[in-house]
């Protein structure tokens, strides 16, 4: 990695991209170097988002709507993790970048084409003609 991507508009580009369709939101990320960046920018949010929550009291809105306990926070946190564990899964599914196939295995995408590839092999060595398919 010799150059990390710190560019506003490179990491947070990623977000704007649709879900769906060839775009892939943040999915798609292709370079090392924006995954790094990409970090740099949460985990600066993170700690400024830290000492705004250390200095400041939470708005009236938020002490009405929320529950002030233990259990709470730890419901909160849970599903914060929750969520953050689904995008995870959505990169490790998809993104060959963040997880090389090298190291954890194929992606789905490479899974379900081996596997096709597969049943397209044994299908031939049992006598198909898989030329002549029916559509």
């Amino acid at each position: 990695i010799s150059n990390i991507s710190l560019r506003s508009t490179r990491p947070w580009g990623y977000l704007l991209k649709s879900p769906f369709g060839g775009e892939g939101w943040i999915v798609s990320v292709d370079d090392l170097e924006d995954i790094i960046g990409g970090h740099v920018w949460l985990g600066s949010i993170c700690i400024l988002g830290g000492i705004w929550h250390i200095l400041t009291k939470p708005f009236a809105w938020a002490r009405r709507a929320l529950v002030w306990s233990g259990e709470a926070y730890l419901s909160y946190s849970l599903g914060a993790l929750s969520i953050f564990g689904f995008i995870a899964c959505c990169f490790v599914w998809f993104n060959n970048t963040a997880y090389p196939s090298e190291f954890y295995g194929p992606t789905g995408p490479e899974a379900s084409q081996a596997q096709a590839f597969t049943f397209l092999v044994r299908d031939q060595r049992l006598g198909a003609n898989v030329g002549s398919a029916q559509v």
